[in-house]
């Protein structure tokens, strides 16, 4: 045996390769939607990477231990390069819309929505026979032509709404402290007709209307997730502003997550209410006391 020989127990391995954290980002940003529910390979060509499998937009939760189709849309938003001083590529923002109607606790209601997007919330005999409820304030302002309203609707509607530019049907006089009807009420129109589609995984009616508007921007509010384990992932709030939307309406949305936030909601999540940028974590600084100390050992200590 040729004591001089070398046995090598080690595989060869690979070559070292740097992966760069992935950026995060927080602040308020006007975006344009680019995708809605894009495959793999339309995610490798706006984003710039590839999923490592199609990405999944349908699938089943429970409630109350029975099995309930569930959908999610997904809206990618580039960041406007020239507002924002930077190119940052698109950014997933996720809103989910379940496949079955909107109930309050114990059943006795559900909400409904009309072709305006308006919302209310109606005893079930109201909504069979299509009567406006009446609250304090007078009677609600939905058109009877109202029909359930599936969990997620709203949200989605709204952000719809906002996306496009649609204005309210009902219009506030503040001189008066009266409210009207827009005088162009078509023009208002905002409801969804193919929503058992979503739950098929076709998603044709969402991308032709976002198609209406190919160039319109919103401002969308992003922040951080940060996980038990430290794990910390890119965050954007579901409710968006006009593109115009003025300090008011930016200071009433800050009120909104500050609320939720004493509610118990959010609570991983940090928003930042200012310019775009990208986000990065302050470092602690520790300062030492020479009058003190917490080693076991005494100061001059030769080791």
């Amino acid at each position: 045996m040729n004591k001089n020989a070398v046995f090598m127990a080690f595989a060869k391995g690979k070559e070292s390769v740097d992966n760069a954290a992935p950026k995060r980002y927080t602040g308020i940003a006007p975006v344009y939607v680019v995708a809605v529910n894009p495959t793999k390979a339309q995610i490798e060509t706006i984003v710039g990477y590839t999923p490592n499998e199609e990405p999944i937009y349908v699938g089943e939760t429970e409630v109350d231990g029975r099995k309930v189709a569930n959908a999610r849309i997904s809206f990618y938003l580039k960041p406007d390069a020239e507002k924002v001083g930077m190119e940052v590529a698109p950014i997933n923002m996720s809103l989910f819309i379940r496949n079955e109607y909107r109930y309050n606790g114990d059943k006795t209601k559900v909400q409904v929505i009309d072709k305006y997007g308006r919302t209310a919330w109606v005893t079930i005999e109201q909504a069979k026979a299509h009567e406006i409820p009446m609250y304090s304030n007078g009677p609600a302002r939905i058109d009877a032509g109202y029909r359930p309203a599936y969990v997620g609707e709203e949200d989605l509607v709204a952000f719809l709404k906002t996306y496009l530019g649609i204005p309210n049907v009902d219009v506030y006089n503040s001189n008066t402290g009266t409210w009207s009807t827009h005088e162009n009420p078509e023009d208002c129109e905002a409801g969804l007709e193919k929503i058992a589609d979503y739950f098929k995984g076709n998603f044709s009616e969402l991308k032709d209307i976002i198609a209406l508007q190919p160039n319109n921007k919103v401002k969308a509010l992003f922040g951080v997730r940060t996980t038990d384990d430290g794990k910390q992932y890119q965050a954007v709030y579901p409710k968006v502003l006009r593109a115009n939307a003025t300090d008011a309406s930016i200071a009433k949305l800050d009120v909104e997550i500050q609320e939720r936030k004493n509610n118990g909601a959010l609570s991983t999540t940090e928003f930042t209410f200012g310019p775009f940028k990208e986000y990065s974590v302050e470092p602690t600084t520790f300062t030492a006391d020479s009058t003190t100390s917490d080693m076991p050992f005494p100061s001059d200590t030769p080791w």
